[in-house]
């Protein structure tokens, strides 16, 4: 059996994260592993044309948009964080897309286990796919995507 050192739940703040959040706390209780949370601020995409869509990069959106956002996701974050019994040391915040963001930072911990919620809240991956389906396809590590109870 694997034995994980490292896990991260990345989290939307939907009902999914909420499940995946405690999936992940047994599972690092269970291997004495460390827990990191994870939210990513998705990157807005602005319509140019009816097939054409130009995707906005942080530093061009407006500044007080993207504080704004980060002031209210971090907040977000460390009342899961702390409703959770979880240190705000492991909350961490970026901006981009989730699909390669979240792939990104387990590389970067060496994550060996992602826990998500198999549904999240972004309306894009209704569009276009799951921000979970691709963490599951490009991840180097195990990828445990967890549902809401039927």
């Amino acid at each position: 059996m694997h034995h994980y050192q490292t896990v991260l739940v990345a989290v939307d703040f939907s009902q999914h994260s909420e499940k995946a959040i405690a999936r992940a706390k047994q599972l690092a209780a269970m291997y004495d592993a460390e827990l990191h949370l994870l939210h990513v601020i998705e990157e807005p995409m602005y319509p140019l044309y009816d097939d054409v869509s130009l995707t906005a990069t942080p530093n061009v959106w407006f500044p007080e948009m993207l504080e704004t956002l980060q002031k209210a996701s971090t907040q977000k974050l460390h009342v899961l964080a702390k409703t959770n019994q979880i240190p705000t040391a492991a909350c961490h915040l970026l901006t981009g897309f989730p699909k390669t963001q979240i792939v990104d930072y387990a590389n970067q911990i060496q994550a060996d286990l992602i826990v998500m919620g198999r549904h999240g809240m972004s309306f894009f991956d209704k569009l276009i796919g799951s921000t979970t389906d691709s963490v599951l396809h490009q991840a180097q590590c195990d990828v445990m995507a967890v549902t809401l109870d039927p």
